[in-house]
């Protein structure tokens, strides 16, 4: 059971939101990816911040100061052996 990979999720209720906090956190050095939002965390179609765990208590910190509106932060397992299924 512990060798469970998971990956932190910042989830926005738009792309103008995801953006925003991306170039903030860029800018100090704070590492961050852009993903898709994963179907297991929300069911709309939008972007989300992929980010370290040791980073989100600074993270929160940004998100408050800057008044970046998210939907929430989720962890999730990371999927292993995916393989694209055809429709």
């Amino acid at each position: 059971m512990g060798d469970t990979d998971y990956k932190w999720y910042v989830l926005f209720p738009n792309h103008h939101e995801g953006l925003k906090l991306n170039q903030e956190l860029k800018v100090r050095g704070i590492q961050c990816t852009i993903a898709p939002t994963p179907r297991a965390a929300s069911t709309s179609c939008g972007i989300s911040l992929i980010v370290m765990e040791v980073d989100l208590p600074v993270i929160n910190e940004i998100i408050n100061d800057l008044e970046v509106k998210i939907e929430k932060t989720v962890k999730l397992p990371v999927k292993k052996n995916w393989q694209y299924k055809s429709c």
